[in-house]
């Protein structure tokens, strides 16, 4: 059991080091090969938690949850490989309208507060303009802002790969 789980600590090590690089080295020609790095690795978890399941219902004789989860994994997998462009290019908009209306909100509510406090809310006012000017640039230049989120993704990949290193040394034993 402890060598399935250390297994599985390298095993999401090499995935995520070796997407992090990707997405921060080649951000806009790794999104297909990320995509398919992405549904792989889904699909080998739940090929090795069927064969965790099916031993341990071979041993013991009862059903349990690592089969239904390899089946799971297995089906995400393959919406992973139908969907993803798809969510992929609705991200940067979405987000953008949300910042936007987000953005217009905190700016009515720093007013309706000015009616009844006698102070400027300059900071609550800046905030409002630069929740509303990124869900702009969201919304009108989506490829870009999700290069940038994207390419940070990336990063913060590699830092949790470090991090699994670390862990996998500390509970080695």
């Amino acid at each position: 059991m402890v060598r399935q789980f250390q297994l599985y600590r390298w095993l999401r090590f090499i995935f995520l080091l070796v997407v992090g690089i990707l997405i921060t080295a080649q951000p806009t020609k790794s999104v297909n090969a990320i995509i398919y790095l992405v549904s792989t690795y889904i699909a080998i978890y739940g090929v090795l938690s069927l064969i965790d399941g099916l031993s341990i219902r071979q041993k013991n004789g009862e059903n349990n949850i690592a089969i239904g989860l390899g089946a799971g994994a297995l089906l995400v997998a393959v919406l992973v490989l139908l969907v993803a462009k798809i969510l992929i290019q609705l991200v940067p908009p979405v987000l953008g309208i949300i910042l936007l209306v987000n953005g217009i909100n905190q700016f009515r509510d720093s007013n309706e507060t000015k009616k009844n406090v006698n102070v400027t809310p300059w900071l609550d006012y800046f905030y409002s303009a630069l929740l509303i000017g990124v869900g702009i640039i969201f919304i009108l230049n989506p490829s870009k802002t999700m290069i940038f989120f994207y390419q940070l993704f990336g990063i913060g990949l590699i830092v949790l790969a470090f991090f699994e290193i670390i862990n996998s040394r500390i509970y080695r034993n």
